[in-house]
């Protein structure tokens, strides 16, 4: 399996998402800072991190900023005085991915997304991911959102530093992923396991889909097991984001804890 692509936006927008991506060491470019803001607490703190860094900060006046944010399509204030240009990376290869993630341990999380196309939505999953200590995202080419700024933005710097591979179909490299030795966990209702049962062991993917249509049938083909949240009320699902994040930290809490 030797897919791979560009998989990063141009810039990072919001104070959390800067701070994180510059705290991580992600090479950027320039910061651009809003002019009359950029002396204030948290920008200040910025701009001091960028100086040690090396990246130059450019102070704009309120209209230019604006206007950036409008052409990245960020809402007015969204960005809070910050928006950082970054070089492009590179998607890994799935066996890349694959390989790194059992560099890490024998026990590694990667999270595979289905059908996720909102960028919210993929950035809070990224977020979670990180959070629990997964070890990269398999992204669908074609079913999932691509990473842009608002993506970035809502995983709080998790897309700056999470390993991310992008194939154009990901029941071929779920299989592939299993004859590497990892076990293929989808999230599904019904599923036929509860999310809390002992399912986790070993290298694994979990699958995330979307909550309106789920899994794609040739994905749940390629998955050893799903999982299913049980639901007590009256809403039959929850969000993609809120399923993902509490699916991961149940299969962090089955192996010692890992960071890369």
């Amino acid at each position: 399996m030797t897919e791979e692509g560009s998989i990063s936006s141009s810039y990072i927008i919001g104070r959390r998402a800067v701070a994180e991506a510059l705290a991580a060491g992600v090479t950027l470019e320039k910061v651009f800072l809003s002019y009359g803001a950029e002396d204030a607490g948290p920008l200040a703190s910025i701009r001091a991190a960028a100086k040690r860094a090396a990246v130059p900060c450019s102070v704009m006046d309120r209209r230019k900023f604006t206007e950036l944010e409008a052409s990245l399509g960020a809402a007015r204030n969204d960005a809070q005085g910050v928006i950082a240009l970054r070089a492009a990376r590179a998607a890994l290869t799935l066996d890349m991915l694959l390989d790194l993630a059992l560099e890490r341990g024998t026990d590694p999380i990667i999270v595979a997304l289905d059908g996720i196309t909102d960028p919210h939505n993929l950035g809070a999953i990224a977020r979670s991911a990180e959070c629990a200590g997964a070890a990269g995202l398999l992204l669908s080419a074609k079913f999932t959102a691509p990473v842009t700024p608002v993506a970035v933005k809502a995983s709080a710097g998790a897309l700056e530093v999470l390993p991310i591979a992008r194939v154009q179909r990901i029941a071929e490299a779920l299989d592939h992923a299993r004859e590497r030795g990892f076990r293929v966990i989808g999230t599904a209702m019904p599923g036929t396991a509860r999310y809390n049962q002992d399912v986790y062991r070993g290298p694994v993917i979990i699958v995330i889909g979307s909550e309106g249509e789920g899994l794609h049938p040739r994905v749940i083909a390629s998955c050893d097991t799903t999982v299913e949240i049980p639901m007590r009320g009256n809403v039959a699902s929850l969000n993609a984001s809120v399923a993902a994040g509490i699916v991961l930290f149940e299969a962090a809490s089955h192996r010692p804890q890992q960071r890369a």
